[in-house]
């Protein structure tokens, strides 16, 4: 009875860990099991400390999008709330503001692991929060910001080594 209520203990801090760094055994087993519980929990973000990890569901979540998660975001340390892509936009466009310099988003991923699709909801935080400070240059700016990340996306593919 005790040790299977220590493995439901775990199984259950498992579920519920928003931040990879903060498991208490840090193994290759541990973590994909936390990405793979959270999966099947639709939590398809999950943080290693200030990374956002984001494993593309394959269908669209509502729930994730809507304008109201972009106020829920805004001006909330990063942990604060779950994991969420709108947070490290966010954290980014504040940090931005705050030393008044150029801030870099890296999305890496496969092929059809959602990098367009997580692009876009960056781009689409970023221009809500930027229409709450300034006039539509900066707005402007981010929304066209799209068709370049595209082009340096099919750039950045066809690129080969030079060794």
């Amino acid at each position: 009875p005790e040790a299977q209520t220590n493995y439901m203990q775990i199984r259950e801090s498992i579920v519920n860990c928003d931040d990879l760094c903060s498991l208490s055994t840090l193994t290759e087993e541990n973590v994909l099991e936390v990405l793979r519980q959270r999966f099947y929990k639709h939590k398809i973000y999950t943080y290693a400390n200030k990374i956002l990890i984001a494993i593309n569901p394959n269908k669209f979540l509502p729930v994730y999008y809507n304008p109201m998660y972009v106020k829920m975001y805004e001006n909330q340390p990063l942990g604060k709330l779950s994991p969420h892509i709108f947070a490290i936009a966010d954290v980014t466009f504040r940090a931005m503001l705050n030393r008044q310099a150029n801030q870099c988003i890296v999305i890496t991923g496969e092929s059809g692991s959602g990098k367009t699709e997580s692009s876009s909801y960056l781009i689409h935080c970023l221009t809500s929060l930027s229409q709450n400070m300034y006039s539509s240059g900066l707005e402007r700016t981010i929304l066209g910001s799209g068709p370049v990340l595209e082009v340096g996306h099919c750039y950045v593919m066809l690129l080969k080594p030079l060794m």
